[in-house]
């Protein structure tokens, strides 16, 4: 443990001398190397090499030595960097300016500063050993603790930035390119019955040995495309290397990890001729536990690469199992590329890419069906799971292949050849995003379909894009006429269902089909729609009646969760109360915590609001949208009472129910002054918080037409439409001073003293104070940069 504190701590002194020269070279702050943490572990080996030589060299002289550091510590250096351009094409470093240099990597003059810097440590050693033991015998839990922890944090940050990094060398942009030349390599072996004979075993977890078999080669194959080696060998031995046909855990020969390398090699060669290479990846991949290292570059990076996946199967389901989400591994892990029911549906299929429309051919055969949420990568604590995609999977009939990517968790990509058909959702402010991926979809081939509101608001202009638009609810029959139509090859351009769907039994959401890494919060949904007509809102025109779902599928749905908190999905729940007080009657034995959205003049109910605080309600959202009653006018939004706003909140807060509001500033009647009455009349209520936004005019409602009318609408550009920028020209201001007030608002009700000033006031207990935060913090970052400027990653 003291040769890793002391790499640990001598990492750091080196990323903090790094830091120094090079913020004060360029005169602004640089965090050096590739890692994001505060440390460089090449200081860390560095200082090692020279504790080495200060123990092993002890007996020669300081001269003897400081040569001993010249030598390693410039070899150090030029190896580290040339491996890193080598293997990432990067340099974190360059000497080509300087004379006496070996690529740009070692140089006589740094040389020399680092044996300056190796002979000052060495000389230090003596007095900083027994110190450092002494401070170490009186804090060594401590000092094990905390160095422990930035060690862990140092490889976990090394692994991901070099994932990444492998990731962009090897080109994601080209993902697709390198999926089918692992095909080309792969299919025979994988159309050879020995080979797909592997599925029938378990290896890893319940994970089939061929799907294991196939993640490490092609891992290893991306690896060696990176490093230049020959791949076809890297994927034949990765292919073969378990080929043997027995439970590894009941039954086969004893010292099964030493002898199966062997059973494996002579079954492959039965199934193909071998290189040597090849056969020294089979051979050799158990090393160390193969006594004899591996021969090749290619044997390394097969045998390292299983190493990698071997631990992951079973670490990954024990982290997943931690937070409640252990039944998502298997799932997750044969619903993507490599697994082979991945590469049996789509490549196996087809010997070149899909390049045509799907047509008659495929009446009669499942589809392969990718749907897309094309939203931006989200801020960490709104990275919730949602219904949108799951309820259309939930209504797709059995026999089709589905697979949903949600852009705020993972990278969207267009694989050719594993899909007939994409559908992708998005709101207007996403809909130039989803137009650049549509475009990516198209060039493979898909038949692409869109949905969601910005699709329903304005179908023709979507249509330019689109090949169909389903318009509104995909349940009640309207995806399953899409999905024969496009069985047929006779697509139409627009689906819509004559009469909106009964909410009685549902088919069940596939949040199944959700990947990726999300907050324990699980959705469900009540009702669908909203009785009120504001005119800003896009709502009515989605879910044209309001509509409610039977209390026992409610309960059943809440009591199969798996989480604790339950956040209904629903725009009004409490828009009739006689329900809603049913459905928390009911929800109480569950013991959940709920959060909800409702209109606050439901809070006049006092038994409304006790039953939902008994059924484990814990915070609201309510759309306040204004303190102005002439704003709310003209909205068509009279049924807001300004004046009763502080007694509904109380009444709320009185019961333990945290309350947000939102608010909409720009209206009309809105003038300079309304951003401090707001602020003061918050300021002294018992709100939790607030999510203030500018009016956004969108497509398809009454507002935007009223402002299309008046000239008013300043802005076209979609991706504006966010509610942090200026669309709208105010009535009783200019542009400037809506911006200006705006930002102004934000700075000071989400500053510290502002809300540790609210709290005091409301008298919560402390307990409530991590919810108070997040609340607060969930408004406010968005609107701190304005925008959501960074795009979902498209591959």
């Amino acid at each position: 443990m003291f040769y890793l504190n002391y790499f640990v701590v001598f990492s750091i002194v080196g990323w903090m001398l790094e830091a120094v020269f090079r913020s004060v070279k360029n005169r602004r702050m640089i965090n050096p190397g590739l890692l994001k943490g505060f440390y460089l572990p090449i200081y860390g080996f560095g200082a090692l090499f020279v504790l080495g030589g200060h123990v092993i060299l002890d007996t020669y002289s300081l001269p003897i030595r400081s040569l001993f550091y010249l030598i390693s510590l410039s070899v150090l250096e030029l190896i580290t960097g040339a491996a890193i351009e080598k293997i990432l094409h990067v340099r974190l470093w360059d000497y080509r300016d300087n004379r006496f240099n070996i690529r740009g990597h070692a140089c006589l003059r740094f040389s020399i500063y680092w044996m300056l810097l190796a002979t000052g440590l060495d000389i230090a050693l003596d007095l900083l050993i027994p110190w450092a033991l002494h401070v170490y015998e009186r804090f060594d839990f401590l000092i094990d603790v905390v160095l422990g922890s930035i060690g862990l944090a140092m490889l976990i940050d090394f692994i991901v930035v070099m994932r990444r990094r492998m990731s962009e060398r090897s080109g994601l942009a080209d993902q697709d390119t390198a999926r089918w030349r692992f095909i080309q390599i792969a299919r025979p072996l994988l159309e050879h019955p020995g080979v797909i004979k592997l599925k029938d075993f378990n290896h890893h977890l319940g994970k089939s040995r061929l799907d294991h078999v196939l993640d490490v080669s092609w891992k290893a194959f991306r690896i060696s495309q990176c490093l230049s080696l020959d791949s076809e060998a890297v994927v034949k031995g990765a292919l073969l290397h378990d080929l043997f046909y027995y439970d590894w855990l009941r039954e086969g020969p004893r010292w099964h990890g030493i002898r199966h390398p062997l059973i494996a090699l002579q079954n492959a060669r039965q199934i193909t001729p071998l290189s040597a290479k090849e056969e020294d990846i089979i051979k050799k991949h158990m090393w160390p536990l193969t006594l004899r290292p591996p021969r090749y570059p290619e044997s390394w990076v097969v045998c390292l690469t299983d190493i990698y996946c071997s631990w992951r199967d079973y670490l990954a389901p024990m982290v997943l199992f931690c937070v409640g989400r252990r039944k998502e591994w298997l799932p997750n892990e044969t619903s993507r590329f490599p697994s082979y029911r991945v590469i049996n549906n789509g490549y196996l299929l087809n010997v070149e890419k899909v390049s045509s429309r799907p047509g008659p051919k495929l009446g009669g055969r499942s589809l392969n069906i990718l749907l897309i949420d094309a939203q931006p990568r989200a801020l960490p604590f709104t990275k919730f799971r949602t219904l949108t995609l799951p309820r259309v999977a939930g209504a797709t009939p059995g026999k089709h292949n589905v697979r949903i990517i949600d852009g705020r968790v993972e990278k969207i990509e267009i694989p050719s050849g594993m899909f007939d058909l994409v559908g992708i959702t998005f709101s207007t402010n996403n809909a130039p995003m989803a137009y650049e991926i549509v475009k990516k979809a198209k060039k493979t081939g898909l038949l692409t379909v869109a949905g969601g509101t910005h699709a329903t608001a304005v179908p023709e202009e979507v249509l330019e894009h689109f090949d169909a638009v389903l318009i509104g609810e995909a349940e009640g029959g309207a995806w399953e006429s899409l999905l024969k139509d496009a069985e047929l090859g006779s697509l139409k351009r627009v689906y819509r269902n004559a009469e909106p769907p009964d909410l009685r039994n549902l088919a069940p959401p596939r949040l199944d089909l959700l990947h990726g890494l999300y907050l324990p919060i699980y959705p469900v949904e009540a009702t669908r729609g909203c009785p009120n007509c504001c005119s800003y809102c896009f709502n009515r025109y989605i879910h044209p009646t309001y509509r409610k779902r039977p209390i026992d599928e409610v309960a059943a749905d809440v009591a199969r969760a798996d989480s604790r908190h339950i956040f209904f999905m629903d725009d009004n729940l409490c828009a009739d109360r006689k329900y809603a007080k049913e459905l928390f009657a009911a929800l109480v034995p569950l013991k959940k915590k709920l959060w909800m959205q409702m209109e606050l003049r439901s809070a006049e109910d006092e038994e409304l609001v006790r039953l939902a605080a008994e059924a484990g309600c814990k915070g609201v959202f309510v759309g306040l949208e204004s303190i102005n009653s002439a704003s709310l006018k003209s909205v068509d939004k009279s049924f807001n009472h300004t004046e009763k706003y502080k007694e509904q909140i109380s009444t709320l807060t009185r019961h333990g129910i945290l309350v947000g509001g939102g608010l909409i500033f720009g209206l009309n009647g809105d003038g300079p002054e309304v951003f401090t009455q707001t602020l003061e009349f918050f300021n002294t209520s018992d709100i939790t918080s607030l999510a203030p936004n500018l009016v956004i005019p969108y497509p398809g409602t009454a507002f935007h037409r009223q402002i299309t009318n008046e000239g008013r609408l300043l802005n076209r550009d979609y991706k504006c439409y966010t509610g942090y920028s200026v669309i709208v020209q105010p009535e009783r201001m200019t542009a400037d001073q809506l911006e200006k007030e705006y930002d102004k608002f934000n700075q000071e009700f989400f500053s510290i003293r502002n809300m540790l000033s609210r709290f005091r006031h409301q008298n919560l207990p402390l307990r409530v104070l991590p919810y108070y935060v997040v609340f607060n913090m969930a408004y406010r970052l968005p609107r701190k940069a304005k925008s959501r400027t960074h795009w979902a990653e498209l591959g």
